[in-house]
């Protein structure tokens, strides 16, 4: 699951500036609408990415339990071997940021106290964005154990979810895509991902759309 956060300048009392602002608007040329390529869209119908600030660094705060460090590190590979170029980079380990708020800083979190009322959600990622580029992203992970248990490795178990194939999904929204309105067969970014369930490697149409930014 996806937030997503358009950036605003807060201003006070400035009607200078709001002219100033409305007129810049109505100079500005007009943007051709873009082909969404499943991507989160900008209210001009540009789609919204990092663009040439890729490759996105993004730290592992501490909370993330460390059997699942390898678990990341393999969704951040995955895309970036799927595209042929680096998109997606892992900063470390981190204790810095221990709260997700928007600080420039994009940052994975586990979290334990998971409220009761979001319970259905496994995970949300957050991205803030001005105009048609992404610049910042922050993945929160249900880890309220009596909502998901994961696991990671060769073989599913019973009544987990895939924490590779989960954090591949949540990755995607890091880079801007969207939950398909019309899944394929196979993709990462099909809106649930049930127990047992594993979703590794992107599907075609995934990359293609990815490439359609990066």
């Amino acid at each position: 699951m996806a937030v997503f956060k358009r950036f605003q300048l807060k201003v006070w009392g400035i009607a200078a500036i709001m002219a100033l602002s409305l007129m810049v608007q109505a100079c500005a040329p007009q943007l051709s609408p873009q082909s969404s390529c499943n991507f989160v869209m900008s209210n001009e119908a540009q789609r919204v990415s990092w663009g040439a600030e890729a490759p996105v660094i993004l730290y592992v705060d501490s909370s993330v339990p460390s059997e699942f460090f390898g678990a990341i590190q393999a969704g951040v590979n995955t895309w970036n071997q799927s595209l042929g170029r680096e998109v997606l980079k892992i900063g470390g380990w981190s204790t810095a940021y221990p709260t997700e708020r928007q600080d420039g800083v994009n940052v994975i979190y586990f979290k334990r106290d998971w409220p009761e009322a979001s319970k259905d959600k496994q995970a949300v990622t957050t991205i803030h964005w001005a105009g048609d580029r992404i610049f910042e992203a922050d993945i929160s992970v249900n880890g309220n154990p009596s909502h998901y248990v994961y696991f990671w490795g060769p073989e599913p178990i019973p009544r987990r979810v895939d924490f590779e194939s989960l954090l591949l999904h949540e990755l995607g929204h890091v880079l801007g895509l969207d939950h398909s309105e019309v899944e394929v067969a196979g993709t990462v970014m099909a809106k649930k991902l049930m127990d047992t369930t594993t979703r590794r490697q992107p599907v075609a149409a995934d990359v293609d759309n990815l490439r359609c930014e990066y």
